[in-house]
C-alpha cells in the first residue's frame, strides 16, 4: 500500500500530540504552538495534518520537524507507534481481569458438571 498525504498528516499529528504543550500544561502540543515553533502559518500545518497540503516541500517539513525536535524521516515511518507506560499498565490490568474472570467461569462449570466430568 502506498504512503499517502493522509499518512504523512496522521504521523505529523501523532508526533505533535505526543509532545507536551508549553501553553497548556497537561495537554498535547497545540497546532498553533507547533506552527509558531516551526515558523509556518497555522493553516499550513492544519492542511498538512489533514492530508490536504498538496505539495509539502522539504523546507516546510524540515521546519515542522525542527519544531517537533525530530527528524523528517519520522513523518514517513508508518506503523511505528509509541505506547505510553500508562497504556501498557492499563492493557496488562485488562488482561489480568479477563484471565481471572475466565478462570472463575471455568471453575464454576467444573463444579456444576460434577467431579470427573468436563
Amino acid at each position: 500500500m502506498a504512503f499517502t498525504l493522509q499518512d504523512l498528516g496522521r504521523n505529523v499529528r501523532e508526533l505533535r500530540e505526543s509532545r507536551p504543550s508549553r501553553l497548556k500544561p497537561g495537554k498535547p502540543l497545540l497546532q498553533y504552538e507547533l506552527a509558531d515553533l516551526a515558523g509556518i502559518p497555522s493553516s499550513s500545518l492544519c492542511n498538512i495534518e489533514r492530508g490536504k497540503y498538496k505539495n509539502p516541500t522539504w523546507e516546510i517539513l524540515s521546519k515542522v520537524a525542527a519544531g517537533l525536535e525530530c527528524d523528517v524521516s519520522d513523518f514517513f515511518t508508518s506503523g511505528r507507534r509509541e505506547v505510553r507506560p500508562e497504556q501498557i499498565a492499563l492493557d496488562e490490568m485488562i488482561d489480568l481481569i479477563i484471565k481471572e474472570r475466565l478462570e472463575k467461569i471455568l471453575e464454576e462449570r467444573r463444579i456444576k458438571s460434577g467431579p470427573g466430568q468436563s
